[in-house]
């Protein structure tokens, strides 16, 4: 689809004067590309300040020196990660401020790079998942024979794969997401290129809060409405994931197929 898109455009502007964007389409397009860079800043400052918080489920004081080394070669190569991922991000809001949209050309530019980022984006996010598989295995010191240890590794990695989900899901949407849709959907519309109609759908409560604190403090408004909402979803996941684990914990010993004696031998040693 994108290389059709492509194509028309380039039929269209192949030996033509590049077409300038009135200044009405200017401010249009402005207005997502503003949210974009606001959410942008705000994720970057939510890294930095959450960025220790990695750190801790690493066993860096456990007593086997093969597990100290493979800590560290994860923490290398997961801030190797957020490194390469966090230049290409500030690569795209350099290129979100200094970006000219007089032309088609402009356009068509900062759309393939939106959708490109795009993606990056969502690859960045997935690469933890066989990062957390590791870390999890780290957690057990590798030792699946020990009664319980499955349980506890299966934990641990269920909890990352949902905090990457939802990311995916939710936080991937609502902070860049729709802001891409609206410049990509100008985009081609001032290309005259055939589009969706916009579905009507209700607002999200996060959108509601949004707007709410935007409307009383503006764009500091939108950094504390996204700070509140990821601190709280976490929040939500964890607490839900310690219901569930201690329902099923709770019935396993009602039933005794599960021995609370051992099961507790078993946290000892990841202390």
């Amino acid at each position: 689809m994108e290389l059709e898109n492509f194509k028309q455009l380039w039929d269209k502007d192949n030996g033509q004067d590049l077409p300038e964007i009135s200044l009405e389409k200017q401010r249009e397009i402005h207005s997502p590309m503003r949210m974009l860079k606001i959410n942008m800043q705000t994720e970057f400052w939510l890294m930095v300040v959450t960025l220790p918080m990695l750190l801790i489920g690493f066993p860096f004081a456990s007593g086997d020196t093969n597990i100290v080394i493979i800590s560290a070669f994860v923490v290398a190569l997961t801030l190797a990660f957020i490194i390469y991922f966090y230049s290409r991000f500030l690569k795209l809001y350099k290129m979100l401020c200094n970006s000219s949209i007089n032309t088609n050309y402009d356009l068509f530019n900062l759309k393939t790079q939106l959708l490109i980022s795009k993606e990056i984006y969502i690859s960045y996010y997935i690469s933890y998942i066989p990062l957390a598989f590791l870390l999890s295995l780290i957690k057990i010191n590798f030792h699946f024979e020990i009664q319980y240890n499955l349980a506890i590794f299966g934990i641990s990695f269920l909890i990352t794969l949902m905090l990457v989900w939802f990311i995916i899901r939710y936080w991937i949407y609502y902070m860049y997401g729709r802001y891409i849709e609206d410049v990509v959907r100008l985009v081609d519309e001032l290309n005259g290129l055939e589009i969706e109609p916009k579905k009507a759908r209700k607002n999200s409560w996060f959108e509601r809060s949004q707007r709410f604190f935007m409307n009383k403090l503006g764009i500091q408004g939108n950094i504390l409405n996204t700070v509140i909402w990821f601190v709280s979803v976490y929040i939500f996941i964890i607490i839900f994931l310690t219901l569930v684990l201690l329902i099923f914990i709770i019935i396993g010993v009602k039933l005794h197929f599960i021995d609370l004696q051992t099961l507790m031998k078993a946290l000892d040693r990841l202390n």
